[in-house]
């Protein structure tokens, strides 16, 4: 099985990813959102904020022009009104994936499920630390909505929602992710282990 690197925008996330890439020279990787910006050699992208999966897929095509990459995004039906994928809203999308691809740990989480389900194995959390602390110097930030409650940013550390995607990263790294997602760094190392 190929291993999938699952990058996120916290300021480890050079040195995580170096670190992993060593040790699983011949892996993929999926970057998640504002990460699109910082590896120039990556196979899927993850807008784990859907609506933002137009900004996510142009900061990418500025910072590295001519690199094809999968966009992957999940619709959840019972939250629309419509029956299928919102197909012309984001036609950046290759990928859609339902609202079971919704982990409740952070997009992290997310794009881990969405690793397994394509048949990736071990699932590796490159600067995904869930502790606080900040944002890489080159990710693409841009505007996120105001409900949005990134965990990188050390004032949200306290607040429920953060409290509840550590939570649900613990569980699944009890369940579904038990020696299948492993990270390099902070909380997630701390839960889910090494590799």
């Amino acid at each position: 099985m190929v291993a999938l690197l699952v990058v996120g925008s916290a300021p480890c996330a050079h040195e995580d990813y170096e670190k992993a890439k060593a040790l699983f020279p011949d892996s993929e990787t999926m970057l998640v959102n504002g990460a699109c910006t910082m590896i120039e050699r990556a196979e899927h992208m993850l807008a784990g904020h859907t609506d933002r999966a137009e900004f996510f897929a142009a900061e990418r095509r500025a910072a590295f022009p001519g690199r094809p990459i999968r966009v992957h995004a999940s619709w959840a039906k019972h939250r629309q009104r419509r029956p299928e994928p919102p197909f012309a809203l984001y036609p950046v999308v290759t990928d859609w994936h339902g609202s079971e691809m919704s982990s409740g740990a952070t997009s992290a989480g997310k794009a881990a499920l969405i690793g397994l389900r394509l048949g990736y194995e071990p699932i590796v959390l490159c600067g995904c630390p869930m502790d606080g602390s900040g944002y890489s110097f080159d990710e693409a930030s841009g505007p996120y909505p105001t409900a949005c409650q990134r965990v990188g940013d050390p004032k949200m550390q306290n607040r429920r929602t953060i409290v509840r995607y550590r939570e649900k990263m613990k569980q699944l790294a009890e369940t579904t992710f038990k020696g299948r997602v492993r990270s390099m760094s902070g909380y997630t190392k701390e839960v889910l282990g090494s590799p």
